[in-house]
């Protein structure tokens, strides 16, 4: 998703021409919407890219689940199908960087061809369908239109959720039967959207006005301004993605279509396994799922379930981008959740448990994203040298200034509003942590659509007033269009 008007246009037209189509065609209003949104965000390369990969996985799965039908395995057309897939994601997103490395030209051909938004997300859509019909989970006999609409859908393909087949498609038979213009389901879906809208323009994109002046020049500031900087991304990024996949869940539900729940309040968590299962949980399922298990799990002694957690964590880094940097990043979160299995069997528990074991989690997980965020390594390793006192040239809040009416980049009325809805946040995220649910649904429980309507018009307007757009502002780009 986008926030531009133009999406909102898009979003109405769609409403209007679902709610006043019958039955099976709904589906086809719901297909060519997406591949409509996908042409104009994702250009020709985007639209063909993900045709093309949609209909690789359809015939794949068709192919291999014929086999199995006629007594095989299917295990040779399994493995060659996911080869296909995974040396895809991989050529496109790392073989240009590797050939730049080495000095070789790549501004020409096929090779300069920008990776599509959303590659990362649907290729490992297509790697579950396909391990789900070799394991027995799925069939594909539900049809070219549902599988593709599955692949397509335009809320989740930029950046997902990583949706299972099986849960999607069965959604897609009652479209039919969904009741015009329900104002209980507009409500339950305008409660995400409005959340997603504070997350990313009250919070994410007036916080990243200042994670980026910051990495802009390093070495300008002190190691107080630099740990700022640094729980300042750990929130931005939180805030963004979140604000992402909720605007996205909201965007399904008005057409009756429930997409995965991402996030559960992971900076809740009580340690960095606790972290995983709250924080990207689509991603964190599939990567257990297709690659931890597959690899034996926790079936085969202590070392093993260790090596494949370092495996897992790998994969993670490598899939989210190019570099060495993210490497280190997905090995930091290795390493911690080694450590926390470790530490949970000794009497040395309670540093994974309990608030000592949140605020520890937070701090690690903080010190992790200089890595993520980092143009490369040597960038990360120079933040986290600048974040010593003693090593830092600079005083400690060097930087911290009021200039042109703004401290780092961003305007003094922009750092109380940032504040005053990262408080919110914080207290939605704990309010939502002990019902064991989401900020989007805590915050509408137990009111009428009425009053709901009312509460989320209020929101809404605090974001239209203080919101990060506009004249002198940017709207900018969600931070997983780029994985």
């Amino acid at each position: 998703m986008t926030l531009q008007i133009t999406t909102i246009a898009f979003l109405i037209l769609m409403m209007v021409l679902f709610h006043f189509t019958q039955g099976s065609y709904r589906r086809w209003i719901l297909f060519f919407g997406s591949m409509f949104f996908i042409y104009v965000e994702g250009g020709v390369l985007g639209l063909a890219a993900i045709f093309v990969a949609t209909l690789f996985t359809w015939k794949a799965g068709r192919a291999l689940f014929t086999q199995k039908e006629s007594g095989k395995t299917g295990k040779a057309v399994m493995a060659l199908s996911i080869a296909v897939l995974v040396l895809v994601l991989i050529g496109w997103k790392y073989i240009p960087h590797m050939m730049r490395s080495r000095g070789i030209d790549v501004s020409t051909g096929i090779l300069s061809l920008p990776v599509p938004i959303g590659l990362s997300f649907y290729i490992f859509q297509s790697i579950s369908y396909i391990a789900d019909i070799y394991m027995g989970k799925i069939t594909p006999s539900v049809g070219l239109l549902n599988f593709a609409l599955y692949m397509v859908w335009f809320p989740k393909w930029m950046s997902g959720p990583i949706e299972r087949a099986d849960s999607f498609i069965s959604q897609l038979q009652y479209q039919g039967n969904i009741r015009n213009f329900s104002f209980h389901r507009i409500t339950h879906a305008a409660s995400y959207i409005v959340w997603g809208l504070v997350l990313k323009l009250l919070i994410a994109d007036k916080l990243a006005v200042v994670v980026d002046t910051v990495f802009s020049d390093i070495s300008l500031y002190g190691a107080g301004t630099l740990i700022l900087a640094s729980l300042m991304y750990t929130i931005q990024i939180y805030c963004d993605f979140a604000g992402y996949t909720d605007i996205a869940i909201g965007v399904s539900k008005l057409f009756g279509i429930d997409l995965t729940k991402n996030f559960r309040t992971p900076y809740m968590a009580e340690n960095i396994v606790d972290f995983w299962r709250r924080w990207h949980i689509s991603l964190s399922n599939f990567l257990r799922d297709y690659i931890y298990i597959p690899l034996g799990g926790n079936r085969k002694g202590i070392v093993r379930k260790h090596i494949n957690t370092i495996i897992v964590f790998l994969v993670c880094g490598m899939w989210h981008g190019v570099g060495l940097s993210f490497i280190v990043w997905g090995m930091i979160h290795a390493v911690l959740n080694v450590l926390t299995s470790i530490l949970q069997k000794t009497r040395l528990n309670y540093l994974v448990k309990g608030n000592v074991g949140r605020v520890i989690t937070f701090l690690c997980v903080s010190f992790a994203w200089i890595f993520f965020r980092a143009d490369s390594l040597s960038q990360g390793m120079e933040f986290v040298k600048g974040m010593i006192p003693f090593v830092n040239a600079n005083s400690f809040f060097a930087g911290m200034h009021i200039e042109g009416a703004a401290i780092l980049g961003l305007r003094t009325m922009d750092w109380w509003i940032a504040w005053i809805t990262i408080a919110f946040m914080t207290f939605q995220d704990a309010y939502s942590y002990k019902r064991d649910t989401v900020p989007a649904v805590a915050m509408i429980t137990g009111l009428s659509d009425n009053r709901r309507l009312v509460l989320l018009t209020a929101i809404m307007s605090l974001v239209l007033i203080f919101g990060q757009y506009g004249s002198g502002a940017e709207i900018r780009e969600f931070v997983y269009m780029n994985f």
